[in-house]
């Protein structure tokens, strides 16, 4: 028993040391000046993964070493999804581990990461002039209570791709509003022109939810408040909720949609089997590729609609560029994060690979706007993070298990709505 009250006395003690050193830390970072990293040196490593394969991380890499001749970056292939990129930065940084230096994450983990000390606060790290070339909007999305955890790599949001053909030759409009896209899928395939009408990402995963987030959020409601009160149950959700479940019962959208991903819904529509697709801007360059889709010639892409009487919006989904706080070349770490964000980097995205640049010296460069129609979509655009919280993925997971069994298994909305929200709550609380 002895040793029991003992350890527990000594946990005490580390708990209040700890928290001395966290207020410590947080009054010293609150008073550091940013950092001189304009002679960097020495080897950094930097996991990442994606980015339209191997090829263009080396493009990166090289054009940082010339400008940085005293510097190596070593490129760590990080695990080939999201989740598993999200278990390993948390077992190896959280394990206090030097390297990675800097990596490559979703959009959705600065308030996870920043909260349990896995990406540095930046935000008197590097100089104000820095974050000048960010919009406000991904400021916001790497932001949690005062820190900024990590800088805006490239940007991905949620946008509608079309027939032009076919619209074309029905002699109908790109549909504008929700309703309007839900009646022209019908009437498309009433008429033999497609197989299916809509298609879009509604398997029980990430994905749903981001898709979800697009319809509650044209409906003018949202998750979490600014303050992180749940305020899920609401009219705005119950109406959501309720057309998503009509795109099926309608017949505007196939029943297998609650079982694809971005990739068998993007397969769906690249084959001609169906008019509209709700996918994610990266897939634009993959529709237009005759070696890899059958219509390559006929994709039209718009912003995402609106609600009737109401304004559209769109899920925000990029990667950021975080700092292991744990880093031992922190001068070279911030050189390449810069670099990577920097007009020469963000210039060979867009016009190479098809990407959304964060730097407001490309995305609203007029010439560069006429030169790839993604970035006019996206200026288009009103993207939204994803409800910002330590206790994301849990919340999330109380979305996409939700919706997908209200399709699944027929579910009444209300019965639904309410199910939800008692899951998002006790997600938000706990994390459970």
């Amino acid at each position: 028993m002895k040793k029991i009250i003992c350890f527990s006395n000594i946990i005490l003690l580390l708990l209040i040391v700890g928290c001395s050193n966290n207020e410590n830390a947080s009054s010293e970072e609150d008073m550091q000046e940013p950092v001189d990293y304009s002679e960097p040196e020495g080897t950094i490593v930097w996991s990442s993964g994606g980015l339209s394969g191997l090829g263009l991380r080396q493009e990166l890499i090289e054009g940082f070493e010339e400008q940085y001749p005293n510097v190596n970056v070593e490129l760590e292939e990080a695990p080939s999804t999201t989740n598993q990129s999200q278990t390993y930065y948390t077992t190896t940084i959280g394990g206090q581990n030097e390297t990675p230096d800097i990596y490559s994450g979703d959009s959705n983990w600065p308030a996870q990461f920043g909260n349990a000390n896995i990406a540095m606060d930046l935000s008197n790290v590097m100089p104000e002039e820095f974050w000048n070339r960010f919009p406000e909007t991904l400021i916001d999305s790497v932001t949690y209570e005062g820190g900024i955890y990590g800088a805006p790599f490239y940007d991905n949001i949620g946008v509608l791709y079309y027939r032009e053909d076919i619209l074309e030759e029905a002699g109908l409009p790109v549909p504008s509003t929700w309703e309007e896209l839900q009646e022209t899928s019908i009437q498309l395939q009433e008429e033999g022109y497609v197989d299916y009408g809509f298609v879009w990402q509604g398997a029980s995963y990430e994905g749903l939810t981001t898709n979800f987030l697009e319809y509650l959020r044209a409906a003018g409601g949202d998750v979490l408040d600014e303050d992180e009160n749940v305020v899920i149950n609401s009219p705005e959700t119950e109406k959501a909720l309720s057309f998503v479940k009509e795109l099926f019962t309608s017949g505007a959208t196939p029943n297998a949609v609650a079982t694809f991903h971005e990739d068998e819904a993007t397969n769906t529509f690249s084959s001609g089997s169906a008019a509209f697709l709700r996918n994610w801007m990266s897939y634009y360059g993959q529709l237009q590729d005759s070696d890899t889709s059958a219509i390559s010639e006929n994709v039209g892409i718009v912003p995402l609609p609106a609600f009737e009487g109401g304004e559209s919006n769109t899920t925000q989904s990029g990667w950021n560029v975080f700092i292991n706080p744990n880093t031992e070349n922190l001068e070279a770490s911030l050189a390449f994060m810069d670099y990577l964000t920097g007009e020469e980097a963000q210039r060979l995205m867009v016009e190479k690979h098809d990407m959304i640049p964060t730097n407001i010296s490309i995305t609203e460069d007029p010439e560069m706007i006429q030169e790839y129609p993604i970035l006019e979509i996206y200026q288009e655009a009103v993207p939204t993070p994803r409800p910002k919280s330590p206790n994301y993925n849990a919340i999330s997971e109380g979305i996409y298990m939700n919706v997908n069994d209200m399709f699944v298994r027929d579910r009444d909305v209300k019965e639904i709505l309410e199910v939800m929200e008692e899951q998002i709550k006790s997600a938000n609380e706990s994390g459970l």
